[in-house]
This record gives structure tokens, sequence and C-alpha cells, in this order.
């Protein structure tokens, strides 16, 4: 009689994701990350634009201000401080694979466990920080965006540091993690908008204060008008043209244009001021004229 064969039992390697799943992930995260972005953009433009035109005491609303103006403010404002954070978080990600590399499986294992509770209390301090500035903003102005972006390392820092303890916690975990990542997201997403208005009405407001400042070595302009406008202001001067055939009866000299947008000219004195100026919107018409001269240029006596 044979004897009967043992069959050594070999264990199944564990199931690969399906790349479809993975293809899935990969997508759904490029797209949430693209959006966050654009509102981020966008949010960053529209503040600049109303804190910017606010300090010439002009409502951006009734300039038409376009989708394609406020969405070039938030890349010509955001630029530099979105390629400092990803050329940062590059670095930092590089460190870590070359460490992953370089040090031994049981040093690194070492690193991550004194790493993990680091993590969890500096993401808990910082996230305790953000409320202080919620609760009382005020002796925080001068921190523009740096509360905003506490918070979302903190919230980054603690979320990390949960994932690292339930690794290992079973099925269980991994289910509720999803909704931990989820709550992660979005308190993310609201730190980096609070960073954003911050850093926008602090760079809106250097912005305008700049303009104004450099506001007499910008061209002179000049407005012929078929109509008197009632333009009047100290430093701007009206001219009642005496030719009798001319298209332009009325021009207005000691002006500078701050801006024509949406079928209006804003227009400010040549010595405007915060504490007294005066901003003037003109319908831009076909019985308007506006002519460029250097800076310090003289009109011409008559016209």
């Amino acid at each position: 009689m044979a004897a009967p064969r043992h069959h050594r039992l070999r264990a199944r390697p564990p199931a690969e994701e399906p790349r479809t799943g993975r293809a899935a992930r990969v997508l759904a995260s490029v797209a949430a990350n693209i959006t966050l972005l654009t509102a981020l953009l966008y949010y960053f433009g529209l503040l600049y634009t109303q804190t910017y035109f606010g300090y010439f005491r002009v409502h951006y609303t009734v300039l038409g201000q376009t989708t394609d103006e406020i969405f070039g403010r938030g890349v010509g404002g955001l630029l530099l401080p979105i390629a400092a954070a990803a050329g940062a978080g590059f670095l930092l990600l590089g460190l870590a694979r070359t460490l992953r590399h370089r040090l031994r499986a049981a040093t690194w294992d070492r690193l991550l466990r004194v790493g993990t509770p680091v993590a969890g209390v500096t993401g808990t301090v910082l996230i305790g920080l953000a409320v202080v500035v919620i609760a009382d903003p005020a002796p925080f102005r001068q921190l523009a965006g740096l509360p905003g972006l506490g918070l979302a390392l903190g919230v980054g820092l603690l979320a990390w540091a949960w994932h690292r303890l339930g690794t290992n916690s079973g099925k269980r975990r991994s289910r509720l993690s999803v909704a931990e990542w989820v709550c992660a997201y979005l308190l993310t997403a609201f730190a980096l908008l609070w960073a954003v208005a911050d850093y926008a009405q602090a760079a809106s407001t250097r912005s305008a204060f700049e303009a104004a400042a450099g506001l007499r070595s910008r061209p002179a302009a000049t407005l012929y008008s078929a109509q008197s406008l009632n333009i009047s202001a100290e430093g701007v001067r009206e001219d009642v043209c005496a030719q009798p055939d001319s298209a332009y009866k009325f021009r207005y000299t000691g002006l500078k244009l701050l801006l024509q947008s949406g079928g209006q000219y804003v227009f400010l004195p040549a010595n405007w001021r915060a504490s007294r100026g005066t901003a003037f919107l003109v319908p831009r018409n076909d019985k308007l004229r506006v002519e460029f001269a250097t800076a310090r240029s003289t009109p011409a006596p008559g016209c």
C-alpha cells in the first residue's frame, strides 16, 4: 500500500490592487488637487481685486472684472508661494526617500517609531495655535498667511501620525481611515483658503500703497470729451476748447489712469492721497479721447 503523500501548503501572495482601481484613485486625487488649486487661485484673485480697488475707494463690482483678470492676479500673486511650497515638499520627500534607502531597515523603523509621536505632538500644537489665532486674530495681523499654513501643516502631521498608529490595527481601522482622510483634506482646504485670504489682503494693500506712492511717475493722462464731465478735484484742470468746430469741447489735465476695465476708465488726480483723494469712473465711448505723455509733461496752453 502506497504511503500517503503530504502536500506542502504554499502561502498565497497578497492580492494586488487592480490597475484600473489604482488608476481611478490617482485620477481622483489629481482632479481633487487641481480643483483645490483652481479655487485657491480664483479666491486669491478675487480678494486681491476687492482690497486693491477698495484702497482707492472704488468698488470692484462697477469695473466688470472678467474671470481671466481675476485668475491672472491669482496666478501672479501665488506663483512664488506655490513654487516655494512645492520645492520644499519635493526636497523633504527626496530626503525621506534617500534616508529610507540609505539606512538599515531596523534604523529606519526606529526612526519612524520616534517620529510618529513627535509628528503627533507637533501637529496638535500647531492646531492649538491656529485655534488661538482664530479666537483673537488682532495680534497676528503681521503674520499674513502663516496661521493658515500652520493649521494645514498641523493637520497633515497629525493625520500622518494617526495613519502610522493605525497601520497594524486591522480591517476596521482601515475603514475608519477613509473618513479621517476626508476630514483631514477638508481641514487642509479650509486652512489653505484661510492662508490665501490673509496673504491676498496683505499683498493687495501693499501693492495699492506702492501704486499710490508711485502715481506721479506714471504717464500723464489728458482726457478730451465732447461734453462736460464735471470732473473737479485738487490738481485737475478743466479747459474749454476755443475752436468752434472741435469734436471735443472740454479737456481735463492733471490725471493718471489707474485702470481700464469693463468699459470704464478709472482716473486718479496726480496728487491723489489716501486721506483725501478721489477716484473718477468715466464710461468709455466714442465721445472721449485719452492722450498720454511723459509723467512730468506740461499740457499745452490751449486745446
